[in-house]
Parts: structure tokens; C-alpha cells; sequence
């Protein structure tokens, strides 16, 4: 069963409604004032909150912005009763955070309509984040196993082979001489495991501390404290050593100018290196990367094109940690961590993260960053 909360300062229309609600199926609360609606949210936690803006102690608006700041609740539907139809109020209301508005008096008809229009959209809102979370679970419990597994596989598997090739020297009675090229080979896989298994590390652990810098203003003011000046020649490095690692030095397009940013060479080096290190992973040998960096409106705008495999409108929309797209069809390496670590840095530096992408063709992701001054 839904709890109402009524936040009503005069009791015969408090009565009413609760009555009203009680018949149509719904537990209700009552507080009398903003103050001690505050008291009855923290008690019975309701689904939603219908209140009245002018009351005593604590009016409605004070109400819905003290609610908004309950990281438990904060969601709640809320409906504005009013007896005024100004739309200074009702604009108001909207902009703290306002669901719908009653204006009084009104029928039980509007008021049971309003009241379910709410409480449905509050559902569809829960199923589609429940919805999320399931695929998150399902790609957390696929993508990292297995990236984990197979990163371990290969450094436990040829580091066995080693073992076993000299122990068969050890004891066999003429010497066993263990091949150059072939311990060359698996020691260069054993290392790219390890390094594999490195950057999964930590693009975790960077996502998790990225993740609780967003929530600490003050964290967020000291990131934009640093500068880096040599933005192109970060850039122009980075690319080319993307290009060299996966054999595609032809392919590489740059056109970038210098510019001084307002954020770490870390950062920037970060953001970078997962860009482009997308742009060559879903991108075939012989197709261009292009990277572009031109100051535009007091901004440095850094453009990366890939000719790949692209992405859906929807796939772009859902972009977010542990998610990749068609693993059952494309076996690339990671957990999905590279684009929403980039899209977060980006923004928490007050830039902008884009993605435009058409399936089959091509993938170009912008990075709008502030210059420093």
C-alpha cells in the first residue's frame, strides 16, 4: 500500500483529503506545518508528499528544498497545494524541484488524477532504473571475471611453461636449452597480461575516487587548481604511441594547436589515453583516427574520429561503468570503465563530453575543456 504524506496547515482540508485518499486505497500521514512535515518524512518515509506552499514555521517551498537534500528521499513526488494561481509561484516550485501543483479548491477527481499520474511515473522511473542496475549486474558479473580470468590465464599459463621447460633442463641428462625466441615470446605475453591486468586496476581505482570527488564541492574546486601548458605536445604523444602499439602509425591524422588548460597533465594525460585507445581498439587497420585540438569561444576543443564500428543512439545514452556493447560478438579487452571515466573528468572540469556516432561508419567523441588564464 502507497503512503500519502499531507503537509496541510488548516485541518478540514487535511481531513478531506486524507479521507479521500483512505477511500481510493492509500495509507496517509498528516502534519500540520512545514516543520513537523519534515519530522513525518523521516517517520513514514512516504511515496509521495502532497503540501501545502503558505504554512507557518516552514513554508512549502522550504519543505521541497530541504527534501531534495535527503539523499534518501530526495526523489519522492512532490505536489504544491496553493490557494494562489501565480505563476511566479508555480515557477518557483518547478525550479526547486516540484512535480505537479493543486490549485485549491479542487475536485477528488483532480486530485486522485494527480496523484496517480505521479505515482506511475515514479514507477516507470524505479522499473527503468531497476532495469539498469540488472544490466549492470549482468555486465559486472560477465565483463569482470572473465577480463580478470583471462588476464591471469595468460601470465599463470606461460609462467607453467617456463617452469616446467626448466625444471626438464634440471633433470634431464644432457642439457635442454629452452629456445630465445619462443622464452621471448612468452615472456612478452605474460607482460601484456600483467599490463592488461594493470589498467583494469587501475581504471577501478580511478573511478572510484573520481566517483567520490563529484560528491565533495571542495574536491571538485581543487582539481581545477591546476594547469597544464603543454596540452598538444600530451596530446600528440599519446596518440602516437596509441598508433605504434597497434601498429597503425599510417592511420593517424593529427591537426592540434597549443593551448593551456585548466587541470592536471594527469587528467588530461587520462582522458586522452582512453579516448584513443578506444578509437584504435573498435577501429579496423587501414581506417583513419583523426585527432583535432583547436581553441574555439575561449574553449580547447579536442575532436577524436575513428572509421568503426559506431554506436546507437541508445548505446551512447547508456554509456556507464562495467557496460560493453555486443561482447558476446566483439571480444575486445576491458570492463567499459575507459569512456565514463573521460566523460567524468571532463565534466567535473566544467567541460562538456559528446559522442556522435552512426553504426558502421564512424565515431567521433568531443571534449570541450576551459582554458586557463
Amino acid at each position: 500500500m502507497k503512503t500519502i504524506l499531507i503537509i496541510e496547515d488548516t485541518d478540514f482540508i487535511s481531513e478531506t483529503i486524507a479521507t479521500t485518499l483512505r477511500f481510493e486505497g492509500y495509507d496517509t500521514c498528516v502534519a500540520e506545518d512545514g516543520v513537523a512535515g519534515l519530522e513525518a518524512i523521516a517517520s513514514c518515509k512516504p511515496d509521495l508528499i502532497l503540501c501545502d506552499v503558505s504554512m507557518p514555521r516552514m513554508d512549502g517551498f522550504g519543505v521541497l528544498g530541504e527534501l531534495r537534500k535527503n539523499k534518501e528521499l530526495g526523489t519522492v513526488p512532490f505536489i504544491f497545494l496553493t490557494a494562489k494561481a501565480e505563476k511566479a509561484d508555480m515557477r518557483r516550485g518547478m525550479e526547486l524541484g516540484a512535480d505537479d501543483y493543486l490549485t485549491k479548491p479542487f475536485t477528488a477527481t483532480e486530485l486522485i488524477a494527480a496523484v496517480t499520474t505521479q505515482l506511475a511515473k515514479q514507477e516507470k522511473v524505479a522499473q527503468h532504473y531497476e532495469e539498469k542496475l540488472e544490466v549492470l549486474r549482468g555486465n559486472i558479473s560477465y565483463a569482470l571475471p572473465h577480463e580478470f580470468r583471462t588476464a591471469l590465464n595468460g601470465i599463470l599459463g606461460y609462467s607453467d611453461i617456463i617452469i616446467d621447460m626448466a625444471k626438464m633442463s634440471q633433470m634431464s641428462n644432457t642439457s635442454y636449452v629452452i629456445d630465445a625466441d619462443e622464452l621471448l615470446e612468452m615472456a612478452v605475453a605474460i607482460k601484456d597480461s600483467g599490463r592488461r591486468l594493470h589498467k583494469m586496476t587501475e581504471n577501478f581505482l580511478v573511478y572510484t575516487q573520481i566517483t567520490s570527488i563529484a560528491g565533495k564541492p571542495e574536491a571538485v574546486e581543487e582539481l581545477k587548481r591546476f594547469t597544464v601548458e603543454n596540452a598538444s605536445e600530451i596530446i600528440a604523444d599519446i596518440a602516437t604511441i596509441a598508433s605504434r602499439d597497434n601498429g597503425r602509425e599510417s592511420d593517424l591524422s593529427l591537426d592540434i594547436c597549443e593551448a593551456k588548460l585548466r587541470m592536471s597533465s594527469e587528467n588530461l594525460y587520462k582522458i586522452a589515453q582512453e579516448l584513443l585507445s578506444n578509437a584504435f581498439k573498435f577501429s579496423e587497420a587501414g581506417t583513419p583516427v583523426r585527432v583535432r585540438c583547436a581553441l574555439e569561444n575561449g574553449s580547447y576543443v579536442i575532436s577524436i574520429h575513428d572509421g568503426g564500428r559506431g554506436m546507437t543512439h541508445d548505446q551512447i545514452e547508456s554509456i556507464g561503468a562495467y557496460n560493453q556493447f555486443r561482447r558476446d560478438v566483439y571480444e575486445q579487452q576491458g570492463v567499459g570503465l575507459g569512456l565514463v571515466i573521460s566523460k567524468m573528468l571532463a565534466e567535473l572540469h566544467d567541460g562538456q563530453f559528446t559522442i556522435d556516432s552512426e553504426v558502421g561508419v564512424q565515431t567521433t567523441v568531443t571534449v570541450v575543456l576551459p582554458v586557463a588564464h
